[in-house]
C-alpha cells in the first residue's frame, strides 16, 4: 500500500490534485458555472501550481515547497465543500455530489495531512544552520 507521507505518495497526491484540479474546470463550464466561477478558476489554478510546487519540492527534498500546496489545498476542500452544499441546496447537477466533490475532499484531508507530517519530519530532520565560527576573526576583550 501506498503511504501518504513518503515521497512517492506526496509525488502522487500533488499529481491527483492537479488531476482534481483540471477536473474541475472542465466541468465546472458544462454544469456548475453557476456556483462561484471566477473564485473557482483562481482556486483551480493556484492548486495546479502549488501541486507542481509540492512535486519539485517532493523530488529535490525540500519541505519549504510543500507551504503554498497545504494553503491552496485548504481552499479547494472549502471549494469543494462549498459546490457540495451549492449543488445539494439548489436545482444543480447533485449526482456530482458522491461522485466527485465527496471523494476529492476527502481525498486531499487525507493528503494535506500526510503532507504536513511529511513537512514536520523533514523540518526536523534538517540539520540547524550555524556558521562557522572558528573561521572568523573575533578580537576577544579581556
Amino acid at each position: 500500500m501506498l503511504k501518504l507521507e513518503t515521497k512517492y505518495g506526496i509525488i502522487c497526491s500533488g499529481c491527483l490534485s492537479i488531476a482534481f484540479a483540471i477536473t474541475y474546470l472542465a466541468l465546472m463550464d458544462d454544469y456548475f458555472w453557476r456556483y462561484g466561477t471566477e473564485l473557482g478558476i483562481h482556486i483551480s489554478a493556484l492548486q495546479i501550481l502549488a501541486s507542481l510546487g509540492l512535486i519539485f519540492g517532493a523530488l529535490k527534498q525540500k519541505y519549504k515547497f510543500f507551504v503554498p500546496w497545504m494553503i491552496t489545498t485548504g481552499f479547494f476542500i472549502y471549494l469543494m465543500v462549498y459546490l457540495a452544499i451549492a449543488l445539494l441546496t439548489g436545482y444543480g447537477e447533485w449526482v456530482f455530489v458522491p461522485a466527485m466533490t465527496l471523494p476529492f475532499s476527502v481525498y486531499l484531508a487525507c493528503a494535506l495531512f500526510s503532507v504536513q507530517k511529511a513537512f514536520e519530519r523533514m523540518r526536523k530532520d534538517e540539520p540547524p544552520a550555524y556558521t562557522n565560527l572558528s573561521a572568523k576573526n573575533f578580537i576577544n576583550h579581556i
